[in-house]
């Protein structure tokens, strides 16, 4: 509708009932006033009548855009008729008006209905209102000259009532403020509109949540179309959120077999055909946009609806490329033994083959099945079992036997020499369960004479190390190229070396076992230094040789640092926690088991928790905990031997295992503990942040009592000891937080001491209760507590913060629940804490409540804080009554109307 039309219909609306009223005004006072009752006054109240319902059915034909006037001018035409036939017959006044009042109060009734129906405003609501008062309004015209013989009060109830609203309505609509009124009128669904607020928050509480977890995440529709996708999914498959919206998950996600390269079936596409959450099948590779092929592992759920449809489906899934690649190292190490020339395998304490690679095929000629589960004396003659039985049992023993030489019969019968190498193979509790070997066929030694010809043509190219020495003294007397590169010397300051120099060992170590296993060659584990004193593992294949009527010893050397450190990282991960250098849980557990398979009595458990972790976290960060973590682990490593069990077996609790250690020796080592931890403290951003510890041990004094037992009745100890000084040890680390936080905001404290000075004298001024005055003290105090968790940029920051920096620094109110959540002395404050920045109005943060629904504590805490906070602005801020007008304009918006009130009058006082 143009405005020009609006503007018709509002001037015959308004002119309409402004006639109606004074019609009505009139006959009040004929009927119960002074006014006389002759033929003229009559005249004139249906003649008002006459005129007000023509403007009102042109305003009606303006509005709705019909073509009703004639219709309506014909209809009023008869109404006249019908007064003018009942005046000369001397009928009721009453009886000559019905057919105007049905005519009125049915055009009210339509029109009410037509807008309840039909009228497009920007506010639904304005349509609503206007229809239902219209539609009252048209009724009450219709029973009008019923009620009229009702008695008085009855009249004026229906004249105040809805007259009242005709008039407040005509009045609207000439004011020009119907679209104000339908804002007025959506006030009474602001409830709606924040229950909708609330709902949407959690919906982006939810994508925020996905947002940020480790795992890709993508959610479709029902016909697998992608609705929503994860940073983790985006940088899994290539692909931005933005780009695939609305497309099928095949285009997105292809996955295929990792071993055969064949297309796999996406468990989304499973998951919308059977309505049951699907995981992908092993082996299973993730093609990225940019081709590149990613190990994952995968499931997929339904979305249903409150009736169990399903609406669309969500997956998760994850890389595990690192995984894959330890695997296919694993399958490398196993294809060197597999393919290597030398016979390599294993049996057990009974002599039972149990692997059998492709060298010993080749040396032995059997193969791998006619060996496996037949006994290692089988390839021995009569005289050589028990040379090697008494070698095995010395090795068992714990000596350490480096290799010998043996001798051998093949399939066919043929007798040749081996050197073997063993070691004792062990379990996870360090008991023997079998020997590995290798072992070399030397039965073809060549002739010196031929492997000197030979080596050059290798010598210059060879990765390995090769050592030509004196057999006499060790001198060196010729180098490859490689050893160069690997010691770090030029050719003529190794020349000017003998071998012991280069060996990190004894020399006359190494010169005995040279002159005992040189001849027949010795295959050597030991640590070599370069010049710079780094040193770095070799295997080293040492034999003598003759050369020219001159005794030699040849070294082939082959790093073996990586291989070394790999399997040290391997087997170090496997027992001991990353971050402490602890042992894990994993091998207390197995060392756990073990004492009480033993039933070693006595034996002594302590349990112990690092005290405020949590506290720490949220508040100055994971870094200042993990520092926390390591000092308690330094501590308790001080308290006890290297070979004593200590371990970390959760987030912030340590156990240490104490076998054949009777109560006394248990607490004196709980001693110990407890006054290193007294004097222990770590420091963080300069300030020292003392380490507490809740300590709860037991021991098993009788066979009978199992080992579990012992645990559980320690870790309680531990949780009693914890509730006993939570409050104590909780206080400490927070005064230590707080004076390194009042170190980095030395403006915040002043801030807080100008707060808490006038808020206790506007608390007494109130007349509060002790309660309220001892919360309002502690709550001036904290109140900003989460600060310590919001960055030092943001809090000093000169300029206006933008938008992200305003959600960083508005997190400090949960940082700050979270913390009084966590101490004792301040948990009952938490909630004041969390809402100490919400308005009045509901525009607060971090919840958006509003009114009385704030704790009465925070509605005082803003407006003092707020003034402070006005005139605190070191020759920057307002004056005080400057401040003050702020603090009134704010009133009813930001701060509580009453209590704002209560403060001028306080101020004034």
């Amino acid at each position: 509708m143009h405005n020009a039309e609006k503007e018709k219909y509002i001037l015959f609306w308004g002119s309409a009932w402004g006639l109606d009223l004074i019609r009505y005004a009139m006959e009040y006072a004929i009927e119960y006033g002074d006014l006389p009752n002759t033929f003229l006054t009559q005249v004139i109240v249906y003649g008002l009548l006459v005129i007000s319902s023509i403007l009102f059915t042109y305003g009606f034909q303006s509005f709705f855009e019909v073509n009703f006037l004639q219709k309506g001018l014909w209809i009023i035409s008869l109404s006249l008729g019908w007064y003018a036939v009942n005046k000369i017959l001397g009928s009721s006044n009453y009886i000559a008006v019905i057919p105007m009042y049905i005519f009125l109060g049915v055009m009210s009734i339509f029109s009410g209905t037509l807008i309840f129906k039909n009228f497009k405003s920007s506010k639904v609501i304005s349509s609503l209102v206007i229809g239902i008062l219209l539609i009252l309004i048209g009724i009450r015209e219709i029973t009008f000259p019923i009620i009229k013989h009702f008695n008085l009060i009855n009249y004026l109830v229906d004249f105040d009532l809805l007259y009242s609203l005709k008039v407040i309505l005509a009045i609207a609509l000439l004011m020009h403020f119907y679209e104000i009124a339908s804002n007025i009128l959506a006030i009474i669904f602001h409830k709606q509109e924040e229950l909708m607020k609330s709902l949407n928050k959690e919906k982006e509480w939810l994508r925020v949540t996905l947002k940020s977890i480790g795992d890709g995440v993508i959610a479709t529709d029902a016909n697998g179309n992608i609705e929503f996708m994860n940073p983790t999914a985006e940088k899994l498959t290539g692909y931005k959120e933005g780009e695939v919206l609305g497309k099928r998950i095949d285009e997105v996600f292809n996955i295929i077999n990792e071993d055969t390269k064949e297309k796999v079936e996406i468990p989304i596409e499973k998951v919308l055909k059977t309505g049951e959450i699907t995981g992908l099948a092993n082996h299973t590779a993730l093609i990225s946009k940019d081709g590149h092929v990613i190990s994952i592992a995968d499931s997929a759920a339904p979305i249903k609806d409150s009736e169990g449809n399903v609406i669309g489906t969500v997956m998760v899934f994850r890389d595990i490329s690192d995984k894959r690649e330890y695997e296919k190292l694993l399958k490398q190490y196993e294809f060197i033994v597999e393919s290597s020339n030398e016979g390599i395998g294993s049996f057990d304490l009974e002599g039972i083959i149990q692997t059998w690679n492709k060298g010993c095929e080749k040396i032995y000629g059997y193969k791998a099945d006619e060996m496996i589960g037949k006994s290692i004396y089988t390839l021995m003659p009569d005289f050589e079992k028990e040379k090697v039985k008494n070698i095995l049992q010395r090795l068992l023993k714990g000596e350490e036997i480096k290799s010998y030489e043996g001798i051998r019969i093949t399939k066919e019968g043929k007798t040749i020499h081996v050197l073997v190498s063993l070691a004792g193979l062990k379990d996870e509790l360090g008991r023997y369960i079998g020997i590995s070997f290798i072992s070399r066929d030397i039965t073809k030694n060549k002739k010196t004479e031929q492997i000197l010809k030979r080596y050059k043509l290798l010598f210059d190219n060879i990765n390995d190390i090769i050592l030509f020495a004196r057999y006499e003294d060790g001198k060196i007397i010729e180098v490859n190229k490689a050893a160069i590169k690997a010691y770090g010397y030029e050719m003529e300051e190794l020349l000017k070396m003998d071998i012991f120099e280069l060996c990190n060992c004894e020399k006359e170590e190494l010169t005995q076992l040279l002159d005992v296993e040189a001849e027949r060659g010795v295959l050597l584990n030991l640590q070599h230094k370069r010049k710079d004193g780094s040193e770095f593992y070799v295997e080293a294949n040492v034999v003598s040789v003759d050369f020219e009527n001159e005794k030699l010893i040849m070294t082939i050397i082959r790093d073996i640092t990586e291989r070394k450190l790999a399997q040290e990282k391997l087997e170090h991960l496997g027992t001991h926690d990353i971050l402490t250098g602890l042992y894990n849980r994993n091998f207390f557990e197995e060392k756990l088991a073990f004492v009480g398979k033993q039933n070693i009595v006595p034996t002594g458990l302590i349990i112990c928790d690092a005290d405020g972790l949590k506290l720490i976290n949220d508040t100055i960060g994971h870094k200042a905990g993990d520092m926390l973590l390591k000092t308690a682990a330094d501590v308790l490593r001080k308290c006890f031997r290297g070979q004593d069990i200590i371990a970390r077996i959760g987030g912030d609790e340590f156990a240490v295992i104490l076998p054949n250690a009777s109560i006394e020796i248990v607490e004196e080592a709980v001693d110990r503990i407890r006054k290193m931890v007294e004097n222990s403290k770590f420091t963080f951003e300069k300030e020292n942040i003392p380490l507490s510890m809740s300590i709860g041990y037991a021991v098993k004094n009788n066979s009978f009592k199992k080992i579990e037992e012992v645990f559980k009745e320690a870790d309680n100890n531990m949780y009693r000891e914890k509730l006993f000084h939570k409050r104590s040890s909780y206080r400490k680390v927070l005064d230590s937080i707080l004076k390194m936080f009042e170190i980095r905001q030395p403006k915040l404290q002043k801030h807080l001491n100008a707060v808490k000075e006038i808020l206790a004298n506007f608390a007494e001024y109130l007349k509060l209760s002790q309660v309220r005055i001892k919360n309002l003290e502690l709550l001036a105090e904290f109140h900003d507590i989460g600060m310590v968790g919001i960055s030092d940029k943001i809090l000093d920051k000169v300029d206006n913060l933008n938008e992200e920096e305003k959600l960083e620094f508005q997190k400090h109110c949960e940082i700050g629940y979270r913390i009084a959540m966590s101490s004792p002395d301040l948990a009952h404050l938490a909630d004041m804490i969390l809402m100490h920045h919400e308005w009045w109005n509901g525009q607060g943060y971090p919840l958006a409540v509003k009114g009385e629904d704030i704790p009465y504590e925070c509605r005082i805490l803003a407006i003092v804080d707020a003034y402070v906070q006005m005139i605190d602005e070191e020759g920057k801020g307002l004056s005080k009554e400057q401040a003050l007008k702020e603090i009134r304009k704010m009133a009813g918006i930001q701060f509580d109307p009453i209590l704002v009130e209560k403060f001028l009058a306080f101020m004034k006082d």
